[in-house]
């Protein structure tokens, strides 16, 4: 049905309030349009039309917007537009096997758990790679390798800290 026509019979049987916003809603759907844009989904047509002072997108999904709906959709189905948003598809298997659910809520919460799995092998690789450091804990031989500066205790450290760094290299707390 031409979305004009649809218009025309949707204002019979609305109040002047409904039939102000169908009108408003038709408006937008004709600038889409014009524009050369294929998107009418609701999300958008919604956006604009609440710019406008025209109903929100929750509005339009309630029982009460299928008139909204409709027009819509017969914006989309004359105009070869699409009514719904389409997402991009990732080359990406495990991404690709995520797309295939359809409850929004548990794909987006599959889709965190693919994140947060990616992210810790990124981290688990990264320590794998540094995890090959060794920490020589065997006192020096008596004759140093390197020259060594020795600075005096009295070097802008205080007290408390002096006594921290004893603690750190005593040979008590090494063993332990």
């Amino acid at each position: 049905m031409h979305p004009d026509d649809l218009l025309d019979q949707l204002k019979k049987t609305a109040t002047p309030r409904k039939q102000k916003t169908l009108d408003l809603i038709h408006e937008v759907c004709r600038e889409q349009y014009e524009r050369g844009s294929k998107d009418f989904s609701v999300a958008t047509i919604a956006r604009i039309a609440e710019d406008r002072g025209g109903p929100s997108k929750g509005a339009i999904h309630n029982k009460t917007g299928d008139d909204y709906k409709g027009l819509i959709k017969a914006w989309a189905e004359h105009t070869g537009g699409v009514s719904r948003k389409v997402r991009q598809i990732s080359a990406n298997p495990y991404t690709a096997l995520i797309d295939k659910i359809e409850n929004p809520a548990l794909r987006s919460m599959m889709a965190g758990l693919l994140a947060e799995n990616r992210q810790m092998r990124r981290e688990i690789t990264l320590l794998k790679a540094e995890g090959n450091r060794v920490i020589d804990m065997r006192p020096q031989s008596a004759t140093p390798r390197e020259a060594v500066q020795i600075l005096p205790a009295s070097t802008g450290l205080f007290p408390s800290e002096i006594e921290a760094l004893r603690h750190a290299v005593s040979d008590r707390l090494l063993k332990d």
